[in-house]
């Protein structure tokens, strides 16, 4: 059974990643207002993704899922360098990328809460399960929004509005997800 201690560590390390990108992503507001932050806030997404990115490298060796989450990663990371909105095949790549990060975040859960299950810590793994549905809901809206947007412009903006809570609730319980699994393994 895995070294529960390095998991610990990977899962904080993955947390303490996702937020420092989305504290940047979110200073991006600011740097409309300030172009130099754009630089910065860049910056500490890059570094915030890559903390991210160690995370999963040091747990790849514990179960199985982790090695096919940090392929995902990868995968995800082709993907975004290749994707755009201005082409067909940018917005296919965008879409691919979701995708991945979709499927990295179940492996990451579905290999955490194999580790949780046996310790008994059911109510990690019901926040794990609760984090994956709310994953699924903001990518299921955002690729509606992103279809609607070339149908009904109004409507998409809505959807946009709409996804963009969505997607703050997934990060949020997947965020209180990874803490608590790093605590409750640690």
């Amino acid at each position: 059974m895995g070294d529960t201690r390095r998991i610990s560590d990977g899962l904080n390390l993955m947390y303490v990643g996702n937020i420092i990108a989305v504290v940047a992503a979110l200073c991006t507001l600011l740097a409309l207002l300030a172009p130099f932050l754009a630089i910065l806030t860049a910056i500490a997404i890059i570094v915030g993704g890559v903390i991210c990115l160690v995370g999963l490298v040091k747990l790849r060796n514990e179960h199985s899922d982790y090695l096919s989450a940090l392929v995902v990663c990868i995968l995800g990371i082709v993907f975004g360098l290749l994707s755009n909105n201005e082409t067909p095949f940018g917005s296919l790549m965008d879409l691919a990328s979701s995708i991945c990060s979709l499927i990295q975040i179940y492996f990451v859960i579905r290999g955490t809460n194999s580790f949780l299950q046996s310790r008994g810590c059911l109510t990690e793994v019901s926040m794990g399960d609760r984090a994956w549905k709310w994953q699924v809901v903001s990518i299921a809206v955002s690729v509606a929004a992103a279809v609607l947007a070339f149908v009904l412009l109004p409507l998409a903006f809505v959807l946009t509005l709409v996804n963009l809570v969505v997607s703050i609730a997934a990060l949020v319980f997947y965020l209180s997800y990874l803490k608590a699994s790093a605590a409750a393994l640690g």
